[in-house]
């Protein structure tokens, strides 16, 4: 029997022959298909190579990076794909050398005038303890190999100017070796309606269904509905109105208790456009928590962001708040309630050099297990240079923390590499 969650090689083989075939039978011309070979090699410092509250290890980690990247873009079709093969050799722990693979795939067809057909595709092998995913928080605190394959395909039907309608299925596959991390399917349809009654005033309509199977524990289901309204005030200003309803139940078996709940979310917001220097998205509201067997809850829901662009580079500052359903993956919490904000900029020196920096602070408080609280911090520099037309090297500093209320979550990390990466590409 095969392990639970995993794709078999006869399966990704047949997925890839098929995805050939596909690209061959719908290929017009082969003239304007982009061939971007990539090579990046990376020296870095980590001090905290395994995320470890009281046990920190420092290493010297070398990454090879092999990239293949595919690209077509023409009147009907959108077309991406690539492949990167990551080489870890570790200097003091050689015992963590591995290799990680990562592939990525976009592609959006049209069948006919109104009728298109999408896929996109994004699978990971690797066994660093955070993922670069962040819709995944959780942090592993072993340095043991997982994959991860999320694929989501569909058919989108346009019955006007504005007026769309998708279906779509979603698939997602974690499986890993960490013996404490059960591995998960996600899997379920969606549906999304956008319906303009006029110029001025527009519906929007979601709703999705999914299931999350474990290796033992029970299942979930969720059930997601979402409803919008639309106003276009003036060409610059867009007010828009949002309700939301999640019901969330647990497969148990007869006779266990389950954590069933719904949650209800109501907001309103604003999309401005200065100009090409300036802009402007905020929204703002609240949630219910309703659990089955506890007392209800409730909190604030918000974002904002404020952009500035100007002639050597661009600043951005946003924050957002409310509540996310994280139940896939590494110490997934369930419910979890969250708040953070975040500073990012780029300044171009000069024709070739660019800085660049970051930084970020997230707080989150989980309904599982006595409601624990995290908060995690990130700041980092960086510093890119195009050596010459194929070839950039980068500089980067990065510091982050974990504080919990938990002491074995707990972490602090220092980073530092070097990077050169080199580019070719061939039509």
């Amino acid at each position: 029997m095969q392990p639970f969650g995993f794709y078999p090689l006869w399966f990704l083989k047949r997925v890839l022959l098929a995805v050939v075939i596909a690209v061959l039978f719908f290929s017009d011309s082969w003239a304007e298909w982009r061939f971007l070979p990539a090579l990046d090699l990376e020296e870095s410092y980590d001090s905290n190579i395994y995320l470890s509250s009281d046990n920190e290890t420092s290493d010297f980690i070398t990454r090879l990076s092999p990239e293949l990247r595919l690209e077509d873009v023409s009147e009907n079709r959108t077309f991406a794909a690539s492949y990167i093969m990551n080489l870890y050799h570790f200097d003091r722990h050689d015992e963590n050398n591995y290799i990680g693979h990562s592939a990525d795939l976009s592609w959006d067809q049209r069948l006919s005038r109104n009728l298109s057909w999408h896929i996109m595709n994004t699978y990971s092998r690797s066994e660093e303890p955070l993922e670069d995913d962040p819709e995944y928080t959780g942090v592993r605190e072993t340095r043991n190999m997982y994959t991860r394959n999320s694929v989501d395909t569909g058919f989108t039907y346009q019955f006007g100017r504005e007026d769309r309608v998708t279906v779509s299925f979603l698939d997602t596959r974690l499986q890993n070796r960490d013996p404490d991390i059960e591995d998960d399917v996600e899997y379920g349809p969606r549906l999304d309606l956008e319906y303009w009654l006029n110029q001025r005033h527009g519906l929007l309509l979601g709703y999705s269904w999914s299931r999350i199977d474990y290796e033992h524990d029970p299942s979930y289901q969720i059930d997601e509905t979402a409803v919008g309204y639309q106003w276009r005030w003036s060409p610059h200003t867009t007010l828009h109105l949002d309700y939301g309803l999640v019901l969330f139940s647990s497969k148990a078996p007869a006779g266990e208790e389950g954590d069933d709940y719904d949650v209800q979310s109501i907001a309103a917001g604003f999309d401005h456009d200065f100009g090409p220097l300036w802009t402007l998205t905020g929204a703002f509201g609240y949630f219910f928590y309703n659990p089955k067997e506890s007392e209800s809850s409730d909190g604030p829901v918000y974002n904002l962001t404020l952009g500035r662009s100007f002639a050597r580079g661009s600043v951005t500052l946003s924050g957002e708040g409310g509540y996310r359903l994280d139940y896939s993956g590494a110490e997934a919490e369930g419910f979890t309630e969250y708040r953070g904000v975040s500073l990012s900029s780029t300044f171009s020196m000069s024709s070739r050099t660019e800085l660049y920096t970051s930084a970020s602070y997230m707080y989150e408080q989980a309904e599982e297990e006595g409601r624990t609280r995290e908060e995690f911090w990130d700041v980092s520099l960086g510093m890119s240079y195009e050596i010459s037309t194929w070839l950039t090297g980068v500089v980067e500093l990065t510091q982050r923390e974990r504080n919990s209320s938990e002491e074995r979550n707990e972490y602090r990390d220092s980073l530092v590499l070097l990077r050169l990466r080199g580019t070719y590409e061939w039509r």
